[in-house]
This record gives structure tokens, C-alpha cells and sequence, in this order.
């Protein structure tokens, strides 16, 4: 017999097959999001316990911080170009901002997988956000229940 999970989480989620670490480069997630067509990710400990969620959003707030600023990457890390005040030499600074750590949002809202779909979009609502990370009893991101996946669960009905 067929288990029915219309109306809760788990059948409405995106599977978690895409895990940040915390001191990944923004850039590195940037190129993970393009060629995976992802909007997030949930961002994992050592252990592989969620510790965040990185968006687009975060990633157009990182762009934000450095637009307007000389950078170059020298082996995977980002740099400010800086001039001293006392001799006039320019120096390179490393970018306080180009991990993960640094961008994503530390207060993740997480959902079990056998949540009711309508308490999901309730924490979504209240919130203001457009992505929950769904965890397992371990804490470990099992899937992303997204906006667009409860928009398309509202259509099916």
C-alpha cells in the first residue's frame, strides 16, 4: 500500500542532494547554483548537521558588498586592492566576506519531514522566507521545501 504525503512535507520537498560547508568560497556556490538551476542550500557541520542556509539572495547581498571594489582572485581566494595612506603603496587585502560562513543565514528555519504542509507555509509566511530546510531526528538536511514547491502542491490540489 501506498503511503499518502500530499499534504505534509516530505511530499512536496526537493531532496538536499547539494550540501555547502561553512568555509566554502561564495564563488564556488555561485557556480554550484548556476549549473544545478538551485536557488539554496543548506549549509552543514563537519558532521554534516545543518547549520544554515545559503539563497540567492545571500549570494546578490555578497555582489552587493563588493561591487564597486577592486578584487582579484590568486588561488581561490578574493582580495581588496588597498592603498596605504602613509607611502601611497598598494597592497592586497583578503576579502573578510568570500566564505560561506560569512554570508549565509545562521538562523535556518528547519521543518521535519512529516510536518503538514499548511504549519510549513505558516513558518514561511511569518518569517518572510521562501525556503525551509528539512532536517532528519540527526539534525541532517534531508531535503528544501521551497515557496514554488508549496505554490506547486496548491496548484496539484
Amino acid at each position: 500500500m501506498k503511503t499518502d504525503h500530499s499534504g505534509i512535507v516530505r511530499g512536496a520537498m526537493s531532496e538536499a542532494t547539494h550540501l555547502v560547508s561553512a568555509i566554502q568560497k561564495v564563488s564556488e556556490v555561485a557556480r554550484l547554483f548556476c549549473e544545478n538551476n538551485i536557488s539554496s542550500a543548506p549549509v552543514v557541520d563537519e558532521v554534516g548537521r545543518c547549520i544554515g542556509i545559503i539563497t540567492n539572495s545571500d549570494l546578490v547581498r555578497y555582489q552587493s558588498q563588493v561591487d564597486g571594489v577592486y578584487s582579484r582572485i590568486d588561488h581561490g581566494l578574493s582580495f581588496d586592492v588597498t592603498q596605504s595612506v602613509v607611502d601611497g603603496q598598494f597592497e592586497l587585502v583578503p576579502h573578510p566576506f568570500d566564505e560561506v560562513q560569512r554570508q549565509m543565514s545562521a538562523a535556518v528555519q528547519t521543518v521535519a519531514p512529516d510536518c503538514k504542509l499548511k504549519d510549513a507555509a505558516k513558518i514561511m509566511k511569518e518569517q518572510h522566507i521562501h525556503h525551509l530546510v528539512v532536517i532528519d531526528s540527526s539534525e541532517r538536511p534531508i531535503g528544501i521545501l521551497s515557496s514554488l514547491d508549496l505554490l506547486t502542491k496548491l496548484i496539484e490540489a
